[in-house]
């Protein structure tokens, strides 16, 4: 197998899945170190563990190795058993120096809010040791942000804690990030810990500054609905953003500047693709009445001019707080105004479809 002419190791190399079985025909010869080089070192994945993370400092500062380095996931499920504050040390010098990768397009950080016991039982602690790991990894990715090249940026199964938590957030003035996909931990688990149904942190504690590099936002709470009583939305605009995906986000019942409904068309100049995922609108008391989608969907017909494609996946329905289960849908919702929500929302379907046949 060593001998073998280029194109069959090359034809070899390339079928070859498994990273192990990666690293062990690197150290075959030359020919197989540079041509797996190059692919064994374009996804480095750091676990939750000093060790590891001592490893990837190695590769970062192996310019051989670096200059291959094309993505990074962090995946804190694994159960670790180092000293918490010696292993957050580790991990904050590890994502601090991520800026020093040449090539570096793309950053995932998969947060868990759990850990499996040497049981195998899945168990769920207070959230304290856990949203402090996260704040200790965001908070490095976003100072190595400062001068990396990265592109993209994924940040799943956030526990959003106060807005001050994050100041450090506002420190990057010149984000690179042209997408950016939040996932977050929703209402029903928050409450869970904190003992409120109703306490959540605002997404807007982790968005960057308005700027003109983000093209694509995807804002996600695939467990259960998202709500916070301070959205905080009303400082931002990107003049370039093409796509917004929502998944499971509550809608005050009231528009305002701070809100999502606002928030969707400050981006209008150049929104094409929006993508709502079982939405919602919060019904905060049967004495009010509720903020119809057949009223939002009119409206964003009237502004999102630029909009060429639309999906709505699952029902846009409403939610209230309910003191025993925290957001429940909401039936009181009379048929007409159900109607009214199908019919408008079919009439901005055909506006945009109007829209694309008038541009072709």
């Amino acid at each position: 197998m060593r001998n073998l002419p280029i194109e069959i190791i090359n034809a070899v190399v390339e079928n070859v899945s498994s990273l192990t079985d990666l690293l062990q025909l690197r150290c075959l010869n030359l020919a197989y170190r540079d041509l797996v080089t190059p692919i064994a070192f374009s996804k480095l994945h750091v676990k939750n563990s000093i060790q590891s993370a001592q490893n990837f400092q190695q590769i970062i500062a192996a310019a051989r190795l670096a200059t291959h380095v094309r993505e990074v996931v962090y995946d804190s499920q694994v159960e670790d058993m180092d000293e918490v504050a010696e292993l957050e040390d580790a991990l904050t010098e590890a994502f601090c120096a991520i800026d020093t990768l040449p090539r570096l397009e793309c950053v995932t950080a998969n947060f868990w809010p759990s850990f499996t016991s040497q049981s195998g039982k899945e168990i769920r602690e207070t959230p304290f040791w856990f949203t402090n790991r996260q704040i200790t990894v965001i908070h490095a990715i976003y100072h190595a942000m400062k001068k990396s090249r990265m592109s993209s940026l994924s940040l799943n199964n956030v526990v959003m804690m106060p807005p001050s938590r994050y100041d450090f957030v506002s420190t990057l003035t010149n984000s690179p990030l042209s997408h950016l996909s939040l996932s977050v931990v929703p209402n029903a688990d928050i409450s869970a810990w904190s003992g409120s149904k109703e306490i959540n942190g605002s997404l807007g504690a982790l968005l960057p500054l308005s700027n003109d590099t983000l093209k694509s936002l995807a804002l996600r709470s695939p467990q259960g609905p998202y709500y916070s009583i301070e959205t905080q939305l009303s400082s931002f605009h990107y003049p370039s953003l093409e796509s917004l995906v929502l998944e499971n986000t509550v809608f005050d019942q009231t528009p305002s500047p701070e809100g999502v409904e606002e928030f969707v068309l400050r981006q209008k100049s150049g929104l094409r693709h929006l993508e709502l995922r079982s939405c919602a609108s919060y019904v905060a008391s049967p004495l009010f009445d509720a903020r119809l989608w057949s009223s939002i969907w009119q409206r964003w017909a009237t502004e999102l001019t630029s909009l060429r494609e639309l999906m709505v996946d699952g029902d846009s329905g409403y939610v209230a707080l309910d003191a025993d289960w925290g957001y429940v849908t909401y039936k009181p919702i009379s048929t007409i105004a159900a109607e009214s929500d199908s019919s408008s929302l079919q009439m901005f379907r055909d506006a945009i479809a109007s829209a694309c046949k008038v541009v072709a």
